[in-house]
């Protein structure tokens, strides 16, 4: 809370009463102690700390500082600029206050008249005649302020060292991410016991071009070869490392599992390609997300590149490691 008066030492008294009974803190010059920075840098250290700015304009302008303005209409902008709420109370006649409180300086008496148009024009501002109907004033614009805006406020210091509070936050972050990795994990290790993997077998089907040295062209046949799941994986998953797309898992799947399986007919060495089937690789596909060994791919392509590409899971990569592993061979001492 911050308070500007300019020789009000009545209705500074009712205004400072006034918000003490709020349960709010009011600081204003009178609350300054004796420092050795600028009392402009002492200002700012106060007004930063402060939720809500009131603004009170009686019938002077109050001191000056080094560059021609004062005080009060330095403070007021330096609140503003800072984006803090400002509750401005204006005089309401200037002309019948007591000559002992007014300005006397001609060019001042057009600077406080300048910032109280200023004042009057940027803001809502209440206009108060005595001591005691400015007190009442400040409480109820200031309780309508903080229910309408309300501001961080005042939060009491329990004792507690914001070193031992952010050891505290950096142990809890840590924690958690133990918690989550754990968490994951225990979700990469389930596996559901009803679907098929490792040795269990899956039809996959495709068509293979063949060139007919008797008719001098192209023909296409079928196929359909039985492979199991864990075969498919043992050669596609090294390509999944760093992720791949999708026809290169394609091709990979005809190249391992199929030509080696196809029929003497469809294994003509003249040309021609073989092709697994949409269906089939939509099966495969589906199989291996189900068992959480492969997931879409996440790393950043060029606009251009309209390719779907798949990459390994942590699941995955421990299951193709199982597979692909080297192991010792397994000796047997016979003795006589």
């Amino acid at each position: 809370m911050s308070s500007t008066f300019t020789d009000l030492i009545g209705e500074r008294a009712e205004v400072i009463q006034a918000v003490w009974e709020m349960d709010c803190i009011p600081t204003g010059m009178e609350a300054f102690v004796a420092s050795n920075e600028s009392q402009w840098d002492v200002i700012k250290r106060v007004i930063d700390e402060c939720d809500y700015y009131i603004l009170i304009l009686g019938g002077r302008y109050g001191s000056v500082t080094e560059d021609g303005v004062s005080y009060t209409e330095k403070e007021y902008r330096y609140a503003k600029k800072l984006g803090i709420p400002v509750l401005a109370f204006v005089h309401a006649k200037p002309d019948e206050i007591a000559s002992g409180k007014t300005e006397k300086i001609e060019g001042s008496r057009t600077k406080l008249e300048a910032f109280r148009i200023e004042v009057m024009r940027e803001y809502p501002v209440r206009t108060w005649s005595s001591a005691a109907e400015l007190g009442g004033l400040v409480s109820r614009s200031l309780i309508r302020e903080i229910k309408i805006n309300p501001r961080p406020g005042w939060i009491r210091n329990d004792g507690t060292s914001p070193i031992a509070l952010l050891e505290q936050i950096n142990k809890l972050t840590e924690e958690n991410r133990q918690l989550r990795e754990i968490t994951q994990k225990k979700e990469d290790d389930y596996t559901d016991e009803s679907l098929e993997s490792g040795n269990d077998e899956v039809e996959i089907s495709g068509n293979r071009r063949i060139y007919d040295t008797n008719k001098a062209n192209y023909s296409t046949r079928g196929w359909s070869v039985k492979v199991s799941l864990d075969d498919l994986y043992r050669d596609i998953g090294p390509s999944l490392i760093n992720e791949t797309t999708e026809n290169e898992l394609q091709s990979l799947i005809c190249r391992f599992h199929v030509f080696d399986h196809l029929p003497e007919g469809l294994k003509t060495p003249s040309g021609g390609s073989v092709v697994l089937s949409t269906e089939s690789w939509n099966e495969v596909l589906i199989q291996f997300r189900a068992l959480g060994l492969l997931d879409q791919g996440i790393k950043k392509r060029g606009v251009n590149d309209r390719s779907s590409y798949w990459r390994i899971t942590p699941k995955g990569d421990r299951h193709l490691v199982g597979l692909l592993a080297r192991r010792k061979s397994q000796t047997a001492d016979v003795f006589a």
